[in-house]
């Protein structure tokens, strides 16, 4: 952190991307348009310019703002090596990483936004929070800034105690004011407040899915599991029933399989489809369903005795084929 380089100042012209009615941009910034703010040319590769925010409700983290600009502009855009969000932790230092986005592409001149919606992004930015955590949002500098290069910035306003922090030398943080900012780093949150946090959901194939909210499951006709769980930690279990017992047992599909059972689906409880003709499972009526059914049938498989009267024959087929054409409810 070289901060003994005189500071430039700049107008700042606020350029980004409107928030929708259910955001809140979180910051400890004042700047306004038409303000002023200075450049910040004083970091070194792997150092951070940091800020500690607090969710003002329970969401998620959905994009991330930061000011960047040289002092006479047009500069290149810079690649620079992540935004990385922290748990709080204990001031200036922060605790374990919660997120990050990697090599984030910094254009001069304007308030720079990272969000899930833009078209070079191939990760989402959908990071759960719940109202009063307090976490830390951090810009790590790949390249090192220089007098001309275009860098972060800091309001004019006057800078907010146990808020702002530096990385220096990629090893030792440091209170920003230490170190002689006399503003706050413009760096902002985006935070959803409409609770669309994500966690992960069951598939009906018996897999599991990461860093999906409650509405993207019921999409993927998926179970959810609830916010912040993760795939690691969950068995994705249902219904199994087990021919060679008659018994019907909680297993996750690959365990069903392997027991020789038919699976009715991530969260069922009992053995029985909600929809017969769905051979499939996979919350469709298609030529797979057909082709499933006839492969039961052809193996007198219990599943295909569809009058159930204990023989493979004729109206099984027409029962399938009735239920199939009336459509699943």
């Amino acid at each position: 952190m070289r901060i003994k380089l005189a500071s430039l100042s700049a107008i700042i012209g606020l350029c980004a991307l409107p928030t929708l009615a259910d955001e809140v941009i979180v910051q400890n910034d004042s700047l306004t348009a038409g303000d002023q703010a200075t450049i910040c040319p004083c970091f070194g590769v792997s150092e951070e310019a940091a800020v500690w925010l607090t969710s003002p409700c329970d969401g998620a983290i959905v994009g991330f703002q930061i000011f960047w600009r040289s002092q006479l502009g047009g500069s290149p855009v810079s690649l620079e090596d992540s935004v990385i969000v922290y748990e709080g932790g204990s001031f200036p230092n922060p605790g374990a990483i919660k997120s990050e986005l990697l090599a984030p592409a910094l254009q001069d001149g304007g308030l720079n936004e990272f969000r899930f919606e833009d078209e070079n992004q191939t990760i989402p930015i959908n990071i759960p929070v719940t109202a009063g955590e307090e976490f830390v949002l951090s810009l790590k500098f790949f390249n090192a800034s220089s007098i001309l290069a275009p860098s972060i910035l800091f309001d004019d306003s006057g800078i907010t105690p146990g808020k702002n922090a530096v990385k220096v030398n990629g090893s030792l943080w440091r209170s920003a004011e230490s170190l002689g900012v006399t503003g706050d780093w413009i760096i902002r949150a985006i935070i959803d407040c409409t609770g669309g946090q994500i966690g992960s959901a069951c598939l009906q194939d018996g897999g599991c899915v990461d860093n999906v909210t409650e509405e993207d499951a019921m999409l993927l006709n998926a179970v959810w599991n609830g916010p912040g769980t993760e795939c690691a930690s969950q068995q994705c279990l249902g219904a199994c029933f087990v021919p060679q017992t008659e018994t019907c047992i909680q297993f996750d599909k690959t365990t069903c399989d392997l027991v020789g059972g038919d699976w009715f689906g991530p969260g069922s409880e009992l053995c029985e489809s909600p929809c017969p003709p769905d051979f499939t499972m996979d919350g469709e009526l298609d030529f797979f369903d057909v082709s499933a059914f006839l492969t039961a049938f052809t193996n007198q498989d219990t599943s295909a005795d569809f009058n159930v009267d204990g023989e493979y024959d004729f109206f099984d087929i027409s029962a399938f084929l009735t239920a199939f054409s009336q459509g699943c409810p």
